[in-house]
């Protein structure tokens, strides 16, 4: 049962492997969130109703989610903040609190928690780097976002032209009219991946509708004349509330992600990561994102599903 109170809304896309019980099951913590689960697979029927009614839905995540959220637009005007968790995540019940704290304390327009070392991970910037409340950065994943209701109803048609949602997630940290400092990884609270990329049944729905996630990328970012050439953290605020600039937070990022590499699944890469980042001290110290700008070939012929120019939509 949901309670009125609550002005917080996780939807998690869910099917018959999911790990959503991990995210409610300390009974002790008073949520802030409301549970709804959309779901897909063989098993869809058998998921029980979470505070909302479960919605079953066979398509790939942000279709269906695109879907559930225009016949319920009641949704984004109920509440606050939304999260769109992946059902392959270990999360708990005071760690999606606190996600839901830290954005609206820090008025962010979209966040995530950062992922554990021990998680699959696929953006090294994106793991946890200890020492930090959070850092801001110009792009977060489409694994778990947390998204401010208005700014998600703006998101709606980029997501329903681009099903995979590996192209949205290249831009969504850019796409609002003054994106410094409104995005950001949570140090706080981190996530387990628990699933290796590339695997499951999404990216068996993704070859049925005949959809490569790279592609798409592809497309997505060639739409826009700056479009950054790489993942940038460019400021954080440490523990003790302090908040350092671009040197700081590349250095003692790129620094962690050298000295851990080797405990993590993908040692390589997380190295190369943590040597591109120390590099990034002196080529990125005065980085800022900037709102993207459509590229004019494109900015009158790209029209969304409700005939409303792109253009419009994030000026």
């Amino acid at each position: 049962m949901t309670d009125s109170s609550r002005r917080f809304l996780v939807i998690g896309r869910v099917g018959g492997k999911s790990l959503h019980k991990t995210w409610t099951e300390d009974r002790s913590c008073v949520r802030t969130w409301d549970l709804q689960l959309n779901a897909y697979g063989d098993a869809a029927v058998n998921i029980a109703d979470a505070d909302l009614p479960t919605v079953i839905d066979q398509g790939t995540k942000w279709d269906s989610l695109a879907r559930h959220f225009r016949a319920n637009p009641d949704l984004l005007d109920r509440y606050d903040y939304v999260m769109l968790p992946d059902d392959d995540l270990l999360m708990t019940a005071g760690g999606i609190n606190r996600i839901f704290e830290v954005a609206v304390a820090h008025d962010l327009t979209i966040a995530q928690p950062a992922m554990s070392i021990d998680s699959f991970v696929s953006y090294p910037v994106l793991m946890q780097c200890p020492g930090f409340k959070l850092r801001y950065t110009n792009h977060l994943e489409c694994m778990s976002p947390c998204i401010k209701t208005s700014y998600m109803k703006t998101l709606l048609p980029i997501i329903e032209k681009y099903v995979c949602g590996w192209g949205a997630d290249h831009i969504w940290a850019m796409l609002m009219q003054d994106p410094p400092f409104k995005a950001a990884v949570i140090d706080e609270v981190t996530m387990t991946h628990t699933r290796a990329f590339y695997t499951g049944t999404l990216y068996d729905s993704f070859a049925k509708q005949g959809v490569n996630p790279f592609d798409e990328v592809k497309v997505v970012t060639a739409l826009f004349d700056n479009f950054p050439k790489r993942t940038v953290v460019y400021a954080g605020i440490l523990d003790d509330g302090r908040a350092v600039g671009n040197a700081q937070v590349q250095l003692r990022n790129g620094a962690y992600l050298v000295l851990s590499a080797l405990k993590t699944r993908t040692p390589y890469k997380i190295f190369r990561k943590g040597i591109g980042m120390l590099l990034q001290v002196f080529t990125e110290s005065s980085y800022r994102p900037a709102q993207l700008r459509l590229k004019t070939s494109v900015a009158d012929s790209w029209v969304t599903p409700a005939e409303t120019k792109i253009a419009d939509l994030v000026a």
